[in-house]
């Protein structure tokens, strides 16, 4: 069965129900299509960080836009958490926390004065902290006025006010991506949807704008949930590593409960049990730590010069993205949704030509070139000789990709013991997948794309599930 509507939103997640509301207050009829269920996606596993620092830092995002417009890119976060504390509702745990940006290391204590005085200059509450609640915190500065929240909760309550308002939203609803100049339909199944306008919400490039997805490589970073002994000051905390480390309370009931992450790496190009490990060291190194209650992973995508991709999609009429939003999509997707609601309404936003998806610059070209040596090693993956599987025994829960019976193949032994055998290409761009063992997935290095163990898709640009070979579930 065919529908129509006005506005297409593709995702459901935080970034979808809030241009799905702010296109809805302006008096348009609007359809939200999520591939899963609300949830499932990157917000169910953020860590709910409400914050306006730049992840650059102060001092670079000055270097990188001048000071004026650093300003606008900072009051856009400010506005989003005013944004979200005014539609959460007592069930979302929204609380105003200070933050702290910190350094374990004492001999950084300049440096890090010149980024709060840098901070002051482009809008935040700054201060140089000289006593620390968080025992390995040695030097750094507050910002007051940032918040925490309960990510799920939230999205429950969007979802709520978006039907509220006379939004419709269908999940498990797979849209395919636009692809032409002026799409006015989009397959759904079996099914077609039409509209004026599609916002491609899913947090990932999903149109076919090739240099989106040069500006946009995947990384998946890791949270641990875990009941300490001693509780820390209700607060955001993130440290000068690079990657760099966060912590949190978990919610307003449990003080002994935090939320700790970190340890980011390329999608499908890392070491996954070793970067849980590693993040599981860090905590215990520095908190009485009592139980590790829960770990997961999210994936971000992080643009190469720094800065989300907001705005039309290049050579499209009426084909709208937010992506690039360096995993701190609760305040971006807020900002992202006004910013697209009032461009297509022809108003001037902040910051439209350096937000924009048609951007170019010589500041992101060198790191553009960087990040993308990766996505050509795996292509080159799929030419040079693979692995001989042909003796491997798979026990539940490992998997490879290598040569089998003279194949190609990417094979699998799920945790409850059947086999999996599929084509190692990655149904978006033919990218060589890799066998995640600690989140029993198979993932893409070249866009981000991520299949379960039996080939279906879980997230990403892929539309498909990857290619069947064959399965053998003895033992």
């Amino acid at each position: 069965m065919n529908h129509s509507t006005e506005i297409l939103i593709i995702g459901g997640g935080i970034t979808g129900l809030s241009v799905a509301l702010e296109l809805l207050g302006q008096g348009h009829d609007v359809t939200v299509c999520e591939a899963n269920v609300i949830g499932a996606g990157t917000t169910g596993g953020s860590s709910g960080h409400l914050d306006a620092h730049p992840e650059m830092g102060p001092q670079g995002l000055i270097r990188q836009l001048g000071e004026v417009k650093a300003c606008r890119y900072v009051r856009l976060r400010l506005d989003a958490i005013d944004v979200i504390e005014r539609r959460a509702n007592e069930k979302c745990d929204f609380v105003r926390v200070p933050a702290y940006f910190y350094s374990e290391d004492s001999a950084a204590e300049e440096k890090l004065k010149q980024q709060c005085e840098a901070a002051t200059r482009i809008g935040l509450e700054a201060t140089v902290v000289n006593q620390w609640s968080l025992p390995h915190a040695k030097v750094g500065y507050q910002i007051g006025g940032m918040a925490r929240i309960d990510c799920m909760a939230y999205l429950c309550r969007l979802t709520e006010m978006v039907v509220e308002a006379g939004g419709k939203i269908f999940e498990n609803t797979l849209v395919s991506g636009p692809t032409d100049k002026s799409p006015k339909s989009l397959a759904a199944g079996q099914s077609k949807i039409e509209f004026e306008q599609v916002v491609c919400a899913v947090h990932c490039n999903f149109t076919n704008a090739f240099r989106i997805y040069l500006q946009t490589p995947a990384y998946q970073s890791y949270v641990m949930a875990v009941r300490i002994g001693r509780s820390v000051e209700d607060a955001l905390f993130w440290d000068d590593h690079s990657p760099y480390y966060y912590t949190r309370r978990a919610n307003s009931n449990d003080t002994n409960l935090i939320l700790v992450g970190g340890c980011d790496h390329r999608t499908g190009d890392g070491n996954e049990a070793e970067a849980k490990a590693k993040l599981e060291n860090y905590v215990r190194e520095r908190f009485d730590v009592k139980e590790i209650v829960s770990t997961w992973s999210a994936e971000l995508f992080e643009p190469s010069d720094g800065l989300p991709i907001i705005g039309k999609v290049p050579g499209k009429e009426n084909v709208w993205i937010a992506t690039g939003l360096s995993g701190v999509g609760l305040t971006w997707g807020t900002a992202a949704a006004k910013l697209i609601a009032d461009q297509m309404a022809d108003r001037d936003t902040p910051l439209k030509e350096v937000l924009s998806p048609s951007r170019f610059g010589v500041s992101g070209a060198v790191t553009t070139i960087v990040e993308q040596t990766q996505s050509i090693a795996n292509y080159a993956g799929r030419l040079l000789p693979g692995k001989n599987l042909e003796d491997r025994q798979f026990a539940p829960g490992q998997g490879a990709v290598g040569t089998l019976g003279g194949e190609r193949v990417a094979i699998c032994r799920d945790r409850d013991g059947c086999e999996h055998r599929h084509s190692p290409l990655c149904t978006h761009l033919g990218g060589v997948v890799h066998w995640n063992e600690v989140e029993q997935t198979w993932d893409c290095a070249v866009h981000g794309g991520r299949f379960a163990a039996d080939g279906t898709r879980i997230y990403g640009p892929p539309e498909d599930k990857l290619k069947t070979l064959g399965t053998n579930d003895s033992d």
